[in-house]
């Protein structure tokens, strides 16, 4: 790992977790994930915060090929959620990547799902990606970022002199824990540093649009300098021989690259149909139980429909001509019932005293629907 020269910030007092030996831990926080990976023991020297809003962070390593990369971790303030890996500034093909240098190759970090489930902390997860990439370093087509490139540069030329030296590098598998190879000049990662603007920084989608996909390829080139210094025989046979020239077109930098971006689309393409498929079942039952439920729902809601129209005609207040109607009928209810009960008392001869108490209570009731129904028709 290379070693950063600015002072670090405050961490959090999180003891380091070994590399290579996670301990499963159950629902552990952000707080925890953050820490694991800025008190690795590994890592710390060559990670760094770049954003403001302290979710995005840069770690420098070297691979066994001696090439500088850079892995960029987006953490989401959300712990549960899973975190996004980026190799930032190169453009390079791996069967890790995507067309967006997205990590997609650990699975532990597909879904939050597989996350949570792989009780994994940020700091093992970070080390065993790097660790992958430093012994299956990736092809790099171009380095986008210039401080980066610079680095590049003087450290190809130290690498190629320790290797003059010493004939190889030093295996990784003789290198303590792992750790890739060290270079000292922490100058170049002040202005990798400097390179960094937070403000601009935003996790990585994990589709690109059209015009992102045009913008990785290459453009055509103002002059070929292999074709300026050929021989007239060379170019003679190149145009007469469609065969030569097809081949001296394939083996160009700029074919190779569009062929890379070409393999690495139809994988990212393979990848996303394997992922549907995986979860297709589950979303046909899902969409079956949506439309019942949508049908359910358009049934109740005629049902209710129809229960609130006659709710309303139950409880809405009769009109002046349907009371008087109403009135009229018990007024003549009421005389009715107190002529049947003279008639009963005649024939039957019972007590005065009770015939008399029952006949004027009916006859009240009689002459009071009596006058309220006429009192209603006056008012109308």
């Amino acid at each position: 790992m290379f070693s950063w020269s600015r002072p670090s910030p405050p961490l959090p007092s999180v003891v380091a977790t070994t590399p290579g030996r996670p301990r499963p831990t159950p629902g552990i926080s952000r707080d925890v994930h953050l820490a694991s990976y800025l008190n690795h023991t590994v890592l710390r020297p060559s990670t760094r915060r770049v954003s403001v809003d302290d979710t995005i962070y840069d770690t420098v390593f070297q691979t066994t090929s001696g090439f500088a990369l850079i892995i960029r971790v987006y953490l989401p303030l959300n712990g549960s959620t899973a975190p996004s890996f980026t190799l930032h500034g190169v453009r390079a093909s791996h069967d890790w990547l995507d067309i967006r240098m997205r990590v997609i190759g650990y699975p532990p970090i597909l879904s939050d799902q597989s996350w949570r489930s792989s009780n994994l902390r940020l700091g093992d997860a970070v080390y065993a990606v790097i660790h992958h990439f430093q012994l299956n370093p990736p092809t790099i087509s171009e380095i986008t970022d210039a401080n980066l490139r610079r680095l590049q540069e003087s450290l190809t030329g130290q690498f190629n002199a320790r290797r003059a030296h010493s004939n190889s590098a030093p295996p990784a598998s003789q290198r303590p824990n792992g750790e890739s190879l060290t270079v000292p000049h922490a100058r170049d990662n002040d202005r990798l540093t400097q390179s960094v603007e937070p403000n601009n920084l935003r996790p990585t989608p994990s589709e690109a649009d059209e015009e992102e996909v045009n913008a990785l390829i290459p453009s055509v080139p103002d002059s070929f300098d292999n074709i300026d210094t050929m021989a007239m025989s060379e170019l003679k046979q190149l145009f007469d021989d469609e065969a030569a020239f097809e081949n001296f077109v394939q083996q160009t930098s700029e074919v190779s690259t569009v062929k890379e971006l070409k393999q690495s689309i139809e994988q990212s393409n393979v990848r996303a149909a394997e992922s549907n498929l995986i979860h297709r079942e589950r979303m046909e039952i899902i969409h079956a139980e949506l439309e019942s439920l949508q049908q359910e729902l358009q049934d109740k809601l005629q049902r209710y429909k129809q229960l609130e129209e006659s709710t309303r005609g139950m409880t809405r207040p009769p009109s002046l001509r349907e009371t008087i109607n109403d009135l009229n009928h018990a007024k003549r209810d009421a005389l009715r019932y107190s002529e049947e009960l003279a008639e009963d008392w005649v024939e039957s001869g019972r007590d005065v005293g009770d015939f008399v108490e029952r006949f004027i209570e009916t006859r009240i009731l009689y002459h009071t629907r009596a006058a309220k129904a006429e009192r209603l028709s006056m008012s109308m």
